[in-house]
């Protein structure tokens, strides 16, 4: 998957087959992030930076928690930083260089995507069991859980998020504060 963020093309791709330390993968990488050394990762995600044809910089995320894949919510952009989703956290990378500025861990399971809302400087993930926001400094603002995993979709309108939950209910998520409440009725 390609993006253009201020004139760099991104590239994101899954590295199911990468191990780490390993002179064998198929990409080698600049960085190597991972959230907790204590696990096996299940995810990996590898990122490049291209400026004019030349790589500037890339680096591989290797996600902890439930598996995730590389998809159109797993990037997005402030205007200064990269934010994405791999596994159970949230990293941010510089850009260009994709030097790690923090990594936070933001669902119990997995982290399906990450949204850069623009008119409130913030971001918002999407996990399987919460739909948190974060400082630009990945400091938590508050997060909501509903009565099943959120597995299905989300939408962002102006005020809440809307979310669909396994058993296909839905629920709207108050943007300012969380507040979660069920839009079934």
């Amino acid at each position: 998957m390609n993006r253009v963020f201020d004139n760099y093309e991104i590239t994101l791709r899954d590295e199911p087959t990468y191990s780490r330390n390993s002179a064998d993968n198929s990409r080698a990488y600049i960085h190597e992030y991972c959230r907790s050394n204590e696990y096996q990762h299940v995810s990996a995600h590898g990122v490049r930076v291209r400026e004019n044809d030349e790589t500037l910089a890339s680096a591989i995320l290797l996600g902890v928690g439930g598996a995730t894949g590389v998809n159109e919510n797993s990037v997005a952009f402030d205007g200064k930083s990269l934010y994405m989703a791999s596994g159970d956290a949230l990293y941010s990378l510089s850009l260009p260089s994709l030097e790690l500025n923090w990594c936070v861990k933001v669902d119990f399971a997995t982290c399906f995507g990450v949204f850069w809302l623009q008119d409130r400087k913030c971001l918002l993930t999407w996990g399987e069991l919460e739909i948190g926001c974060y400082s630009q400094t990945g400091e938590k603002m508050w997060s909501s859980s509903g009565p099943d995993i959120f597995t299905e979709w989300l939408e962002l309108h102006e005020d809440i998020a809307v979310v669909t939950d396994f058993n296909g209910d839905v629920h709207s998520i108050n943007l300012s504060n969380g507040a979660i409440s069920s839009a079934n009725t």
